[in-house]
């Protein structure tokens, strides 16, 4: 079985969707799961306050998928009322390439699907660092396009 369809089969058994608020919530959050979206690079704000100072903060340019409806995963938010904050959805979330082994070729393969629609594998994370930005990130597995449609069997 390839790997893309243990993917599929991991999300469909692993992962428990609910339509709550327009998201969707993908459970539980230590296991590979198969989203689809727009793979792009976008510019923001680093080190050192991450937008905070926008006249001292290093210009980033970092990967991300948007997705076209809300995630959301479990989450226990540090104190209650912090959890409008802590425990937000997201419908773009940062992506993580490995870094080894050296050249893996996954970013240069998200590189030449840069603004299209494609899948992203990998394991979610909730957001504990300013470094992470978005409030959902992935480490990514691997990068697919999506197969062109099949035309209709004509029997």
């Amino acid at each position: 079985m390839s790997k893309w369809i243990k993917s599929i089969v991991l999300v469909s058994l692993s992962c428990l969707f609910l339509q709550a608020r327009g998201q969707v919530t993908i459970e539980p959050m230590d296991r590979e799961v198969l989203l689809t979206g727009v793979i792009k690079r976008v510019h923001g704000y680093g080190p050192p306050g991450y937008g905070e100072d926008k006249k001292r903060d290093s210009r980033i340019t970092y990967w991300v998928i948007e997705l076209a409806k809300p995630i959301n995963t479990e989450c226990k938010p540090e104190k209650p009322e912090w959890a409008a904050d802590d425990c937000r959805s997201a419908s773009r979330l940062k992506l993580f390439f490995p870094t080894s082994p050296p050249d893996n070729g996954l970013e240069q393969k998200a590189r030449t699907m840069q603004g299209q629609k494609i899948f992203v594998a990998g394991v979610l994370h909730r957001k504990d660092t300013a470094g992470e930005i978005t409030p959902i990130y992935m480490n990514v597995t691997e990068v697919r396009p999506i197969p062109p449609p099949q035309p209709p069997d004509p029997k």
